[in-house]
């Protein structure tokens, strides 16, 4: 099973029918990664008669043609992904989405995009509706048989929180993009729309989405549901955006149309619900008139960090701080609306990394002082070291000399200990050279600057606590990062290059890690909460540098039992709650205690309201997951 249009699936079927199965997948791979680069392509179909294909087109079939024949291979994990930005295809790299897969009896595995959760599915519990109507029929009828049906868009999330083995929906097929309205400055899509088709549709009216998260390949169903978030202090977490949303509900009261008006606390709870309260069919969202922006990254001591944070908050629409485990610096990168500074030329007031500010005198100054060769080249050097003590890796310099930042970060992990810190700290030292060639100023989109590459397959455990007001911030930014860095690096932690900590305003949805809760929500400025967001990550091996399995085995238990445990640890007098898709609730006792941590966080008050959300429009708990079940369950 596929996730891709009914035609790119029809093709597929075909396509796959002419691939002798005696050829590797591996020359399969390669195959379609070739031909996904050209522009386009002229396919000869089952009955003689040639289809001109665009690249987009092309990849999407093969994509689901590859991963059909690996299936005849046995190989249910080795799948082409489809690189996002260019709709070419890839082997080995992911482009954040999850892979649902047919494993040849009928059943259907997926598994999300960084490998660390997957899901088997018996034969005819995975779902993909093809309009609307066909999923109002499938939800009805699985309330009327106790069916369980949990939703899913592109298995994204690290917890794979949308994953239930007893049955499963997908809603890729539903990703119109129903109605952009410029007088009410609103658009209307389907909830399986992903957020960069969201972002293509608004860019002929002049329009763009207010924020995004690191990447722009979530379903907007899914983009709200669990929370997602950007950065910048007066800004809210991306639910925030919504306005209203038709919600199927498998109850008595079928498809519910909510806007804050029309039902309040339901319409919050229901916005970033955990696809626990019914399965979104459409969402209304504000937008902003497209902009562009200025994006200024500067490495800075963890001292001038510490003293300018305050100031940079108030100074700049966007930011993020990237801290380097035993390295004394942090990158930080600042985003302002290009109209904010008017001469992007001589007189334009740009960070002087002293906490000041200095004028730009020539066009000089706005552009890197070293070529993308020379920021470059503190991971390559790296590289080759390593490679000179591997001798049964051999990669030549023109592809050494092709790859970019995160393939070269990718591999030097790789070809080291993972879970040696002596390993950890080259590589973070070799990051830290980097970012100091790298700093500069750039102009573009606000939808280019606002995602970033996040790495390769990892863990991520994020968690959010307030700090304060946007007016008068508290220390526990710094605080928190004070703690968190110094048992690092004491411990002998192999933490590796960024511990990344973002800032948004607070949400009115009451399942928000930057919830004001219930009191005074009809009034609260969402604007006067400030909340600080913290991740930390272990980096995976890919599976040809790991065939076995056991090196990820061994950074998995690593990263929970030491790394996630400690931030836990920390974050108790913080008031940390975890981000909802990265919430990691096994069956152990300290799995309860993490339960109960995020009921505590929540509130009794929160977490009956949502119960009975759930009694209302989720009678049997057909949307239900393990975490949910977990955290909400009255018997846990």
């Amino acid at each position: 099973m596929i996730a891709a249009t009914s035609a790119a699936r029809r093709h597929a079927l075909r396509l796959s029918r002419t691939i002798d199965q005696r050829i590797s997948s591996q020359f399969l791979h390669r195959t379609f990664a070739s031909r996904a680069s050209l522009s386009s392509h002229v396919i000869v179909d089952g009955n003689g008669q040639a289809e001109k294909w665009t690249s987009s087109t092309f990849a999407a079939v093969a994509l689901a043609a590859s991963v059909v024949a690996c299936g005849a291979f046995g190989r249910k994990r080795s799948i082409v992904r489809l690189e996002a930005s260019n709709g070419g295809c890839t082997c080995d790299k992911s482009d954040k989405e999850g892979d649902a897969i047919d494993d040849g009896d009928g059943s259907t595995t997926i598994l999300n995009w960084s490998g660390t959760h997957s899901v088997q599915l018996a034969p005819g519990t995975y779902y993909e509706p093809e309009t609307v109507s066909e999923l109002i029929s499938l939800v009805s009828h699985a309330y009327q048989n106790g069916i369980h049906i949990r939703p899913v868009g592109s298995a994204l999330s690290p917890n794979g929180l949308a994953f239930d083995p007893r049955g499963m929906v997908g809603l890729s097929n539903l990703d119109k993009i129903i109605e952009i309205n410029k007088e009410d400055m609103t658009v209307t899509v389907q909830a399986g729309a992903r957020v960069s088709q969201v972002i293509e549709a608004l860019r002929p009216h002049g329009l763009t989405l207010p924020n995004l998260a690191s990447i722009a390949e979530q379903q907007i169903g899914g983009f709200v549901s669990v929370g997602a978030h950007g950065t910048g202090a007066t800004i809210p977490p991306c639910d925030e955006f919504v306005t209203a949303l038709t919600l199927v509900t498998p109850s008595e009261h079928g498809v519910v149309k909510m806007t804050e008006k029309t039902h309040g606390n339901l319409f919050r709870l229901a916005r970033l619900g955990l696809g626990g309260l019914g399965i979104l069919s459409e969402v209304t969202l504000k937008v902003v008139p497209a902009h562009r922006l200025v994006e200024q990254t500067i490495v800075l001591t963890r001292d001038e960090a510490k003293k300018q944070l305050n100031t940079l908050l108030k100074r700049h629409k966007h930011i993020r701080y990237m801290w380097i485990p035993y390295e004394d610096a942090v990158v930080v990168v600042t985003n302002d609306d290009e109209n904010d500074l008017p001469l992007l030329g001589p007189g334009t007031e740009v960070n002087d990394g002293r906490g000041g500010t200095k004028k730009i005198v020539t066009e000089a100054d706005i552009q890197a002082k070293y070529s993308r060769d020379e920021q470059l080249e503190p991971l390559r050097n790296l590289l080759r070291t390593l490679l000179k003590n591997d001798p049964d890796v051999s990669i030549d310099e023109d592809t050494l000399n092709g790859m970019g930042f995160g393939d070269l970060r990718d591999l030097i992990l790789a070809l080291g200990n993972m879970l040696d810190p002596d390993h950890i700290k080259r590589c973070n030292k070799a990051e830290r050279d980097f970012w100091v060639k790298a700093q500069g100023l750039r102009v573009l989109p606000s939808d280019q600057l606002l995602q970033f590459d996040c790495g390769g397959q990892q863990w991520v455990y994020e968690v959010c606590f307030p700090v304060g007001t946007y007016g008068i911030p508290s220390s526990g930014s710094i605080d928190f990062m004070d703690e968190l860095l110094r048992e690092i690096e004491s411990s002998g932690i192999p933490a590796p290059s960024p511990i990344e900590q973002r800032w948004t305003s607070s949400s009115k949805s009451p399942l928000s890690p930057a919830s004001v809760g219930f009191h005074d929500i009809e009034t609260y400025d969402t604007t006067h909460a400030l909340f600080s967001w913290v991740g930390i990550i272990m980096y995976l091996p890919s599976e040809d540098k790991d065939p076995t399995g056991y090196r990820r085995e061994f950074i998995t238990q690593a990263f929970k039992d030491r790394y996630c445990r400690l931030v836990r640890k920390l974050g108790q007098k913080y008031g940390i709650m975890c981000h909802w898709a990265k919430l990691e609730i096994d069956d152990g006792d300290e799995d309860r205690d993490i339960a109960a941590n995020v009921r505590s966080r929540l509130g009794p008050n929160v977490i009956s309201k949502f119960n009975a959300a759930r009694d209302k429009y989720d009678p049997k708990r057909v949307l239900s997951c393990s975490t949910i079940d977990k955290v909400f369950d009255r018997k846990q």
